[in-house]
């Protein structure tokens, strides 16, 4: 699947804006609390925020096969009787490529721009 830049650019931004949030609660300042405050504006409106993500510090980031992995090579045993869902979290209003995937004991993952849960999409 080929990605959009913008696309991989609104992604990597929903992931980072929690982090962003922390960070600019303490001593930021107002110059680049005003760049997210573009930034999401930018996003909720469809507009590209490329430009944004060099002047709070984010990158596209690697490719997703290129990401590090904390997975073994070995699949985790199933219990038998159970079924699997497989699929992912993904943007609840289409608007990027970014995809989740959730333990079972995690919280369920937010769009921070939309400021709505992922939507679970079966499949992959």
């Amino acid at each position: 699947m080929t990605v959009e830049p913008d696309q991989e650019a609104l992604a990597v931004f929903c992931a980072a804006l929690p982090q962003l949030r922390i960070l600019l609660r303490g001593p930021a300042s107002s110059e680049r609390r005003a760049v997210v405050a573009r930034t999401l504006q930018a996003a909720r409106r469809g507009e590209p925020i490329d430009r944004f993500l060099p002047q709070l510090g984010i990158g596209a980031g690697p490719e997703p096969e290129e990401r590090g992995s904390n997975r073994s090579t070995l699949p985790t045993p199933l219990d038998s009787e159970r079924s699997l869902v497989v699929g992912g979290y993904v943007c609840p209003m289409g608007t990027c490529a970014r995809v989740e995937r959730r333990e079972a004991d995690a919280e369920l993952p937010n769009c921070e721009i939309h400021e709505q849960a992922l939507r679970f999409s079966a499949g992959d």
